[in-house]
């Protein structure tokens, strides 16, 4: 039997009934009146003297080599009584449910949002970092088939552009998404689970511990005065609004971390009580925080209230993007190192004045470290320590906010005296 060849496929007319001519090994191509050519598998199941035709596709999707080149694996399916029909079709399915890793990626986030199991501002970010550097090299690929090599060279890929932080935290995205999509069955394995930051220079950086003290503090308060005087209603420069000198300025007095400050709303303050209430969607460990307003905070807040008190934020910016971004309080820190004298200081940077905040509370109001804690709403180190110590220090907290935010009007806001004697101050 002579084998078929390429050219032999092509010149093959159609007659007024189907024929077929064999290729050898159970191939045959099937030639219809329509002129229509595809190739047939032919085959019998062990035990069973039946002949069963199984069409492998047509001539212009699957060329002669191609089609030969199934042929091994499906006479083993054979040998094995296997169908080869039915695997197929089994494929298909597999196929056909499969989805993406921009759907696992949108499914995943989906659930994350309907549960709460992160804040608002984590889910943000881990959109922003898909977005911004996984989806282009990730995004069309079947999340069953992503391998290491993938996820690698989209990690690669950021790490060339030294963005080193993201990268790591892009490997916690990709884990967390496909971690979901194998307890959902999406996938096999995660490969995620075999990469390291380190595979790729992005292992976490030393903590910092950078603390300004209350002479640099003075100095950051003097620009930001400097920067955000107002003459006839404009600021005097360009580097910051009263809106951002006044998130920073309480970022300061309060301790909060920045995206607290900057989502501040009005219905989450009692300006009568001094209080500012923030509800467990609003704080990184899912609690809700109360912090307790000094007058010199409340007199900045109260300031604010001809700008932005008919919109839901205390730091609303007036466009469609709402409150103050945290980036935009980094942006302005960063413009004001550069001007005299906050570029002569040690390097720091916004999320320092918070460290500022509770390393001063201990060093000058001898707050006790336990209430410290309290006053930054940290969870406890120790799980036996955070299940049956409920104690929340209410009144130390509410004593050392209220001396801080005097200390700041004495020793920060304004020029030193001895009108303000630290030393008297102790917080149990």
């Amino acid at each position: 039997m002579t084998k078929l060849t390429a050219k032999k496929v092509e010149s093959t007319k159609p007659r007024n009934t189907e024929y077929k001519l064999h290729d050898g090994e159970g191939l045959f191509l099937r030639i219809r009146p329509s002129g229509a050519k595809s190739w047939l598998f032919s085959f019998s199941l062990p035990g069973d003297r039946r002949l069963i035709r199984m069409t492998l596709g047509s001539v212009d999707r699957v060329s002669l080599k191609e089609a030969r080149g199934m042929l091994p694996s499906l006479h083993k399916l054979v040998a094995s009584g296997i169908d080869p029909r039915n695997a197929r079709a089994a494929t298909q399915a597999e196929n056909t449910q499969a989805v993406t890793m921009q759907s696992l990626f949108d499914t995943w986030i989906e659930f994350v949002k309907l549960t709460s199991t992160i804040t608002p501002a984590w889910i943000k970010r881990h959109e922003d970092r898909w977005r911004l550097h996984l989806k282009k090299t990730l995004g069309n690929l079947f999340a069953k088939d992503v391998t290491r090599a993938h996820l690698a060279a989209a990690l690669d890929a950021m790490s060339r552009k030294g963005i080193k932080e993201e990268t790591r935290k892009a490997l916690t995205t990709l884990n967390l998404m496909l971690d979901y999509g194998l307890t959902r069955h999406t996938i096999e394995h995660n490969p995620a689970r075999m990469l390291r930051p380190k595979d790729f220079a992005a292992t976490a950086a030393r903590s910092r511990d950078r603390a300004l003290s209350l002479p640099e503090l003075r100095i950051l308060w003097n620009a930001l005065d400097e920067a955000a005087e107002v003459r006839k209603g404009i600021a005097k420069t360009s580097a910051l609004s009263i809106i951002t000198a006044t998130a920073i300025r309480l970022l300061i007095l309060t301790g909060a971390r920045r995206g607290e400050v900057a989502g501040m709303r009005w219905d989450e303050l009692n300006l009568e009580t001094g209080t500012w209430i923030l509800s467990s969607n609003r704080t990184k460990n899912r609690k809700q925080h109360v912090i307790y307003l000094s007058e010199l905070a409340l007199i900045f807040i109260q300031m604010l209230k001809p700008l932005t008190a008919n919109t839901p934020f205390v730091f609303d910016t007036g466009r469609d993007t709402g409150h103050v971004h945290t980036d935009s309080l980094t942006t302005a820190i960063n413009r004001l190192k550069k001007s005299d004298p906050l570029n002569e200081l040690k390097p720091f940077t916004i999320h320092d004045l918070r460290r500022s905040a509770a390393t001063a509370w201990g060093e000058h109001l001898k707050v006790k470290p336990h209430v410290i804690e309290q006053m930054l709403n940290h969870q406890p180190l120790n799980k036996l320590i955070a299940i049956y110590q409920r104690a929340t220090y209410a009144e130390e907290q509410k004593a050392a906010w209220l001396a801080w935010g005097e200390m700041v009007e004495h020793q920060v806001a304004n020029e030193p005296t001895n009108v303000f004697p630290i030393k008297s101050i102790s917080i149990a």
